[in-house]
């Protein structure tokens, strides 16, 4: 399989919701990053990584709009879309692959403007998790005002 067929079938596999055939085109020691804060080694770690980014995601795309191969190295210009917590995102992204000598991705790092993202799910631009207030309790965030 060509390098360019592996990423299809790589965003193919991630669509679908099937990351055994996303880690079947990986090699045993993968690298994934999201820069620029996380890097992650090993498809074990990787695995539980990909399970916790794509909770709640849902009617997943990557719309692919350029894609260059240059050996063993590949970039890819997109645009991500999906529905999480029953909210939209849609954000401009760019991929690096590098492949081992058997063709599988050895490691790929996502550039993408995280801003965009918590903007579109309502969240803190700092990345900060607002506090939920409990309604069984009575009990409400400091952000919350008094009623």
């Amino acid at each position: 399989m060509d390098h360019a067929a592996t990423i299809r079938s790589y965003y193919a596999a991630w669509v679908r919701d099937d990351v055994d055939a996303v880690f079947a085109l990986c090699s045993d020691d993968l690298v994934a990053g999201v820069l620029p804060n996380v890097q992650v080694k090993g498809k074990d770690a990787v695995r539980r990584f990909l399970d916790k980014l794509g909770r709640g995601m849902i009617d997943k795309r990557y719309d692919i709009l350029h894609m260059t191969v240059s050996g063993d190295v590949a970039f890819v210009e997109g645009i991500e879309n999906y529905v999480k917590d029953g909210k939209p995102v849609a954000t401009p992204y760019v991929t690096v692959f590098e492949f081992a000598a058997d063709g599988r991705i050895r490691e790929w790092r996502d550039y993408f403007d995280m801003h965009t993202v918590l903007r579109q799910l309502g969240l803190p631009l700092d990345g900060s998790r607002p506090e939920r207030a409990s309604t069984a309790t009575g009990v409400r965030s400091a952000s919350q005002s008094a009623d």
